[in-house]
Formats: C-alpha cells, structure tokens, sequence
C-alpha cells in the first residue's frame, strides 16, 4: 500500500529545472535511498515533501493519519536543557498521561471516589504497555548507539557543536518511531561504530523511510529500493546499488 504518491512534481532553481513531471510512489515496506550528483536537487525533493518548499508544479499525498518524522538540523533546543532532558521531549505525550496519573491518585487519596480509581488504573495500564518505566533505558540505548554518552547526557543542549547538535536531534527523531522517516545525511558527524549502529537500526525499522546518503555503502546496506535523480527526472528503482567502476548504479529495472 502507498503511504505516499507524487505527481506530477516539477521544479525549477534559478536557470536549473531540477524536475519536469516527476512521479513516483513510496510503498509501506520502502526503506528508499535517494541518489544523484551534487545539485539535482535531492535536498529539495525533501523540503518538497515536509512542505517547507512550495513545487512549481505537482501534488504530494500522503496517506492519512501518517506519523512522518523529519531530521530537521534547525529545530530550536532550549537553552539550559540537558541531553536527556531534550530526548525525554520523543515521550511528551506519555510523560503527561502519567502526571495526569499521578494527579488522579492525589485527588483519589484526598476524596476516594471509584471512578477515579478506574480512571487513574487505566491510564496506568496504557503506560505499562508503552513500557513508561523503560524510557530512559531505550533513551541511553539510543544514545549510547549515536556517540552522546561520550558527551554526557547531563549536557546541555546549547553548549553543543553542530555535530553533536545533530547527533542529539537524530537520536530523539529514531526514539519518537514514527510511520515514515525523512533522513537528509543522517551519518553526517558519525564515526565508523556510530554508522554501523545506525545501519542497524534503519535494517530493523518496521516503517517506511526516505533517506538522502553520499555513502554508498551504508545506502546498500539500509536501502530496498533507490530514487535516482539524474537529468531532470525522478527514477524509481526496486532493489539496491551497486558501483562498477566506482560509479553508482540502480542494479535493477524501474518500478
């Protein structure tokens, strides 16, 4: 099934058309790498997508009700706030159904009233089942696998460098799982044991994902299937790559 389709899509830079009357889809079960030389526009294509870029022509769809994380380098950390601290944001939604928790016990404590008590128990049961209580090992699992906990997560976020900024910004997107994630050089500031992780879990991610590389290697490894961007149009590919000569190359017919 397609979480996403593209039709359509043309875009133009300054004397440069990018794209004219691309389309393509993106199945449920696509770990998708995008390839292409420097400049034909595969940075774009993302902004395109997250809607940050308005095509020149074209419509994107998405599948409804899709969770679609995007490694966004220029999301705002607030200053004074730990590593942990910023990771712990991918839980918001748990952490307040337990505050909410706790504070229905306190009012169960001060006036008991069964309703309250079943109300205070269910929530206390979804957080069992979305494992509350191991966050902060899955949070140190995750950073421990991008390099963080050379850093120290009790650093804070605004003392970072760019590097370790992205490195932090990653972590929390692989730690919040959405549907489908959108990954712009994301071994970017990783050292050799960081990018195998990463290969890692990108191989064992149940959703489907786009993800922009120069590395090759790491692109055969996470990728079934390959955009390739060459001369203005959009190919789509079933399958990985390989590179005679050096030279990178989709090894099988489009889709």
């Amino acid at each position: 099934m397609s979480v996403l389709t593209v039709t359509g899509l043309s875009q133009r830079f300054l004397d440069k058309q990018l794209y004219q009357d691309a389309s393509f889809q993106v199945n449920e079960a696509d770990h998708l790498g995008v390839v292409g030389q420097n400049g034909v526009g595969k940075s774009t294509l993302i902004k395109i997508l997250t809607g940050s870029l308005e095509p020149d022509a074209g419509t994107i769809v998405w599948k409804k009700h899709l969770n679609v994380g995007y490694l966004d380098q220029y999301v705002n950390l607030k200053p004074g706030q730990t590593i942990m601290e910023f990771l712990r944001t991918a839980f918001a939604s748990l952490y307040a159904k337990e505050a909410k928790m706790n504070e229905i016990y306190a009012d169960y404590a001060a006036d008991p009233d069964d309703e309250l008590l079943e109300k205070a128990g269910t929530l206390q049961q979804e957080l069992e089942a979305n494992e509350l209580y191991d966050l902060d090992t899955k949070i140190e699992t995750v950073a421990t696998g991008l390099g963080l906990d050379a850093i120290g997560l009790d650093h804070p976020v605004d003392a970072l460098s760019g590097g370790q900024r992205s490195k932090i910004i990653l972590a929390k997107l692989l730690l919040e799982k959405p549907d489908m994630l959108l990954l712009d050089e994301p071994t970017n500031y990783l050292d050799v044991s960081h990018v195998e992780w990463l290969t890692g879990w990108l191989q064992e991610f149940e959703g489907a994902f786009i993800v922009i590389s120069h590395d090759f290697d790491f692109l055969e490894q996470v990728t079934n299937a390959i955009l390739d961007i060459e001369f203005g149009t959009i190919t789509k590919y079933t399958g990985s790559l390989h590179q005679p000569c050096g030279k990178k190359r989709p090894i099988t017919r489009p889709t």
